[in-house]
């Protein structure tokens, strides 16, 4: 893989980010890889967050991200929200919660997936998630970080759990969002199976048994290779098959360590 220099995007505002590239001159342009892990606790890894390692911390070992944040910068004071779509518009968007409104998870169009209650009124919110596009009910219409950097001339991957928009809606597919490579991303948030041999949760003609089916790694059905080898694979396949002379942008999302336990 080109060696350039690797980009930790953790804490730059998107105008920021703008503004950089467009003084950066081709040579300039450094590569990035960002990972989004799901569902991942704060402890449920040997990297510290705190002051010390708790003893969740010593359940687990992860070398690679000890590596990642020696080498890199570590933050422990920031917020996430606790459900997959807010977090996923905020990257995309650079927008909180609170002004994107895509406060809870989304799959159907236009139906929420608020629980029940007698007592509480849930407050509307943008229950299809993102859009690239006006005229989309209820979503955040904003133009996505991919849709920015591919505008700088960058190469833009996107691997993994996408569940930035509704089904059907344009948000639903990441190479609406400016991403031009997809691996296995669409509107599901979740997975039906992590096993190869159960073909991700597809039928055995590769249509789909549920929304959470996996799509696009069809030639690793009826394999025993678990979906994050199989995400691994595809996206080192994405960066050796690009053109070399471009830098490039990888939103590295596995689908783990959500449910289920497989």
């Amino acid at each position: 893989m080109n060696k350039k220099r690797i980009l930790s995007m953790a804490a730059i505002p998107l105008a920021g980010l703008t503004g950089m590239l467009n003084a950066a001159t081709p040579k300039e342009k450094p590569n990035i890889i960002l990972f989004m892990v799901d569902d991942m606790g704060w402890q449920d890894t040997s990297v510290p967050f705190g002051p010390e390692k708790t003893p969740f911390n010593r359940l687990y070992e992860t070398p690679n991200m000890e590596r990642l944040a020696r080498q890199g910068v570590k933050f422990t004071n920031a917020y996430a929200c606790s459900i997959s779509s807010p977090t996923r518009v905020s990257l995309l968007t650079g927008m909180n919660a609170a002004r994107h409104r895509v406060t809870n998870w989304t799959l159907n169009y236009n139906q929420s997936v608020d629980g029940k209650s007698d007592v509480l009124k849930y407050p509307e919110w943008n229950l299809n998630g993102m859009s690239p596009t006006q005229g989309v009910e209820h979503t955040c219409v904003a133009t996505p970080l991919p849709q920015l950097l591919k505008d700088n001339g960058y190469y833009t991957i996107h691997c993994g759990k996408a569940h930035f928009g509704a089904i059907s809606t344009p948000a639903a597919d990441p190479e609406n969002l400016g991403f031009q490579i997809n691996i296995a991303g669409h509107a599901a948030g979740g997975l039906a199976s992590y096993l190869g041999e159960e073909n991700y949760g597809n039928k055995k003609d590769g249509t789909k048994s549920s929304p959470f089916a996996v799509p696009g790694l069809e030639k690793y059905h009826g394999t025993d290779v678990f979906v994050t080898e199989a995400l691994t694979r595809e996206a080192i396949h994405a960066l050796d098959s690009r053109d070399p002379r471009k830098p490039f942008f990888l939103y590295m999302a596995h689908y783990a360590v959500h449910i289920p336990i497989n």
